[in-house]
């Protein structure tokens, strides 16, 4: 890596440990630039403001997580074990690197409806899979977003107590747990 890209990250790293501690909006480039140890105008080279570095980030990882996903469930049959394989590669990836996964977490309802259309989506991913798995007959019909939803929140509701600390620890240790409570969410009937 050379000194341009070493510096470059530095500052996607300091931005994304002060974005996850005191939000975007309350974090400033002074700050930034102090964790990144550099001059605060040495951000502008990279980032055209704070704004942008944000979203820069947050596309990265949202995209990313929208990669690992779709790799860990495509050449899975059934859904059963694509909930889980999706639910592992989650946790795994929670667990290598917690800032920007607890970032992307907290900033979604921020960025979301500023990714071009075409941005892979993580939400897009489950989705698509529980729909497969409803015309396939694998599970109940139901609304396909509250279906995909309730089924992502059981990982993503525990991820955010680890945020707030009320969770500690891995995730990857429970993901078995939480694959078998997303699939139970999957298959309850409606009344």
């Amino acid at each position: 890596m050379g000194k341009a890209e070493d510096t470059k990250a530095r500052v996607e790293r300091a931005a994304l440990t002060l974005f996850v501690a005191r939000g975007v909006a309350e974090t400033t480039t002074r700050e930034i630039a102090m964790a990144a140890s550099i001059a605060e105008g040495t951000i502008y080279r990279y980032f055209p403001s704070k704004e942008q570095l944000a979203l820069d980030l947050f596309e990265r990882h949202h995209r990313a997580l929208a990669e690992a996903l779709a790799s860990a469930h495509r050449p899975i049959k059934g859904l059963r074990a694509k909930i889980e394989a999706i639910v592992r590669c989650t946790c795994d990836l929670a667990d290598r690197d917690w800032t920007p996964f607890a970032y992307h977490l907290l900033t979604q309802h921020l960025f979301v409806a500023h990714l071009p259309e075409d941005t892979p989506d993580p939400a897009k991913v489950v989705r698509e899979a529980i729909g497969q798995a409803m015309k396939a007959g694998e599970i109940p019909r139901r609304n396909l977003d509250l279906a995909a939803a309730s089924a992502m929140g059981v990982v993503l509701q525990v991820a955010t107590q680890k945020v707030h600390g009320r969770f500690t620890g891995p995730l990857s240790p429970h993901a078995r747990f939480l694959a078998d409570a997303a699939w139970a969410v999957l298959t309850t009937k409606e009344k």
